[in-house]
């Protein structure tokens, strides 16, 4: 099993995100709404302030998607749906996504498989 973490910068692509994770069968996602630690500087601590001009975008918000995974292969072929409908990960304006391999576990996954 993996845990898979998409950060997403570009919001609008959210509901075909979530539309092509059910597709592979991952209903268990977690969608949670998230702010870029640099927003949280610039806004909260004053000598942090200078870094609105240095940072690189300007989308100081975002959304955490997790979900449990059991195959690695569904996430590569998660990856090429997602690139079909010109979802690219590749571009670091869309966000990031990852795995991480789960090893212990306690619960029940019947929901989210």
């Amino acid at each position: 099993m993996r845990l898979l973490m998409i950060i997403l910068n570009k919001e609008e692509f959210l509901d075909d995100i979530l539309s092509s994770l059910v597709e592979f069968g991952i209903m268990g996602a977690t969608v949670i709404e998230s702010t870029r630690m640099s927003e949280i500087l610039i806004r909260e601590i004053p000598i942090f302030a200078g870094l609105r001009e240095m940072r690189r975008s300007s989308r100081a918000y975002n959304r955490v998607i997790i979900a449990p995974v059991e195959e690695r292969e569904t996430v590569s072929e998660l990856l090429k749906l997602l690139k079909e409908i010109n979802i690219d990960f590749s571009d670091s304006e869309t966000g990031f996504l990852f795995t991480i391999p789960v090893e212990d576990f306690s619960g029940k996954l019947d929901d989210y498989f």
